[in-house]
C-alpha cells in the first residue's frame, strides 16, 4: 500500500513524456560534465531523476510526486514500484537529490568526484527505469 503523499494523476501519454524530458536531461548531464562544468551536471542529473521518477511512477501507480520536498520522492518511486530493484534504483536517486541544495541553494560548487560519482548513479538509475516505461 503506498503512503498518501502530494501527488498529481497522470496519463501513460504523459508518463512517456516525463520519459523524454528526462532524456534530454540526461544528455544535459553528460554533455555538462565532459565540459567539467560539474555543478550543471548534478543539477541536469537531479531534473533528470526526478523526471524519470515520475514516469515510473505513472506508469505504476497513474500519479506522480508533487511534494515540495523532492528528497521523498525516491520513497514514493519506492513505493510505487514495490521491488527490490526498485529499491536499488531509489538509493540512488536519494544519493542523487542529497545534492540538489548543493547545487542550487549554496554557494559551495561540485566537486569533479561529485560529478563522475552523479554520472555513475544516473546510468545505473536510468538502466533499470528505461526498462520501466517504453519509449
Amino acid at each position: 500500500m503506498v503512503k498518501k503523499r502530494r501527488t498529481a494523476k497522470a496519463t501513460q501519454v504523459e508518463a512517456k513524456k516525463f520519459r523524454k524530458k528526462a532524456l534530454q536531461y540526461r544528455k544535459a548531464m553528460q554533455l555538462s560534465h565532459d565540459a567539467n562544468l560539474w555543478d550543471a551536471a548534478v543539477s541536469n542529473a537531479v531534473h533528470a531523476v526526478i523526471l524519470m521518477a515520475n514516469a515510473v511512477t505513472i506508469r505504476y501507480a497513474g500519479e506522480y510526486f508533487i511534494g515540495q520536498d523532492h528528497n521523498q520522492a525516491h520513497g514514493y518511486m519506492e513505493e510505487a514500484v514495490d521491488s527490490e530493484e526498485a529499491s536499488k534504483a531509489a538509493k540512488q536517486m536519494q544519493a542523487i537529490l542529497r545534492l540538489k541544495g548543493l547545487v542550487e541553494y549554496e554557494a559551495r560548487s561540485c566537486t569533479a568526484k561529485e560529478s563522475a560519482d552523479t554520472v555513475k548513479r544516473i546510468e545505473r538509475f536510468f538502466s533499470w527505469a528505461e526498462n520501466q516505461v517504453p519509449a
